[in-house]
């Protein structure tokens, strides 16, 4: 994250990109519902696949036995701050806004899958949760034409993240499977 907001703070200040250059200028009210609904996305999601897994009895199975003795992570409000807003934050208008900004306003069906893969790259994962997170992201850029849907996303996967490792562990299983 760092790096990020080093990188971003040089290129504004030598004026290399600006606000419409990453596409942040465009705001109405709909954005401001659109943002909110899919920061919240991903946060339901977690919420109701535990709430799945204790309602259906597989959380009983062997298969999560011990998930609620692994020691969830303690995170202070500094680090939600940091975790939760300010890094999904920077590294959202770096790389979708300004380096991957050429590629989300190709038309061809290939710069979204190709968004994802620059997305994991470019993090060091070569998980699944980079790579689907690139490619929403660059779906989202090029639909709404703004980079905001895809900042309230990546803000609302880091927020279920959290989640994850602070309180619904068991959800880690399921995960383990996908990367």
């Amino acid at each position: 994250m760092l790096f990020y907001i080093i990188a971003l703070t040089i290129l504004f200040s030598i004026k290399e990109i600006n606000i419409s250059k990453i596409r942040l200028i465009k705001f109405n009210k709909k954005y401001l519902f659109l943002f909110l609904v899919i920061s919240l996305l991903p946060v339901m999601t977690v919420v109701i696949l535990d709430a799945l897994l204790v309602k259906t009895g597989i959380a009983e199975t062997n298969l999560f036995f011990g998930a609620e003795l692994r020691i969830s992570t303690n995170l202070s409000r500094l680090d939600f701050l940091i975790e939760g807003l300010l890094s999904p934050i920077a590294s959202q208008i770096f790389i979708t806004g300004y380096i991957l900004n050429v590629v989300t306003k190709r038309k061809d069906l290939l710069a979204i899958p190709g968004n994802g893969i620059i997305y994991s790259l470019i993090n060091f994962d070569f998980g699944v949760g980079y790579l689907g997170l690139g490619m929403i992201s660059a779906g989202l850029v090029r639909l709404t034409g703004t980079l905001l849907p895809a900042i309230a996303f990546g803000i609302g996967c880091s927020i279920a993240k959290i989640l994850i490792l602070t309180t619904y562990p068991r959800i880690t299983t399921i995960l383990v499977f996908l990367d």
